[in-house]
């Protein structure tokens, strides 16, 4: 019987485990990196999300891994050349987070320009300061997506209910939806708002850094759902310090998850009211984990060659 690992198993219902055990022996449990260097030696599938790194070195560890399962879109938390080389198949979700991280996009959005997140510390302070929270407000305004995939135009469309002019940026995608800009520089100049929802590749690592945030607006606002390598941190946190740009919330970082309290990130958070910070959260509501586990254990019965209905 196939081996399984499930190294996230909080985010797993009964009813994708029950799938899962349908096709295998099934171990479900939080594993530390060097747990994880002893135990992958012995399965042959492993079930992961985001905050298990699979890189070489482990890959190299795994001595019978033909399967790994992602339930994620992005896969830059394995190395997939490793993969590839050691024989390992791997697969991962096309669409399912696509609403969530939209949803939670704009919800950033109207938390950051309405100061919503100091604004309820302030009062959960017993304070009543209502002048040092006064807003932005988004109808009329314009917002830049930078990645015009299945969430940058969910987001499109949710901006427009906003009544928010939209443009976007994507060398490889034509849309009809709204006005594509011919440069990231254009976008940036423009938007009052950003929103980045590209893949994480050699082009886009870095790609919005000192240079690209001396371009935006001085009161323009930047979200990143997307992946944390896409904004160069200390750009980032010297254009927020010095007023360059208003405001950035950020839901995804290079390195996560963020435990450590000195993080440039959390410490820049916990002193200034211009930046929010979220643990990964785009996908993470109730229906979307559902599916999206059930849809990865069915996915996983089929390549183990159990059929639909094994």
């Amino acid at each position: 019987m196939h081996r399984i690992l499930v190294t996230e198993p909080e985010y797993l219902s009964e009813e994708a485990l029950g799938v899962l055990r349908s096709v295998g022996d099934v171990t479900a449990k939080r594993v530390s990196r060097k747990e994880l260097e002893h135990i992958i030696r012995d399965v042959d599938v492993i079930f992961v999300r985001v905050d298990t790194k699979l890189d070489a070195r482990m890959l190299e560890l795994a001595g019978r891994l033909k399967l790994i399962a992602s339930v994620t879109t992005g896969l830059n938390h394995i190395d997939l050349e490793a993969a590839k080389k050691k024989g390992i198949k791997v697969i991962n979700l096309h669409g399912t987070h696509t609403v969530p991280t939209a949803e939670h996009t704009m919800a950033l959005i109207l938390a950051l320009s309405r100061n919503i997140p100091w604004a309820y510390d302030n009062i959960r302070q017993g304070r009543w300061e209502r002048y040092k929270f006064i807003g932005k407000l988004l109808n009329g305004k314009t917002l830049g997506i930078i990645g015009m995939g299945r969430i940058g135009s969910q987001v499109a469309r949710y901006a427009k209910a906003f009544g928010m002019r939209v443009v976007a940026y994507d060398p490889y995608v034509k849309s009809s939806e709204v006005a594509m800009m011919e440069s990231l520089d254009k976008l940036l100049r423009e938007a009052d708002v950003i929103t980045i929802h590209t893949m994480l590749t050699h082009e886009t690592r870095g790609m919005i850094g000192q240079k690209q945030l001396a371009e935006m607006k001085r009161d323009a606002l930047i979200i990143n759902t997307a992946r944390g390598e896409i904004i160069d941190i200390p750009s980032l946190l010297s254009a927020l310090e010095s007023g360059r740009i208003a405001g950035a919330a950020l839901d995804v970082f290079a390195n996560e998850p963020v435990e450590d309290e000195n993080d440039l990130l959390v410490k820049f958070a916990r002193e200034h009211r211009n930046l929010i910070i979220t643990p990964h959260l785009g996908a993470s509501t109730k229906e979307s984990v559902r599916e999206a586990n059930l849809e990865m254990a069915m996915a996983v019965r089929k390549e183990l060659g159990a059929g639909a209905n094994g």
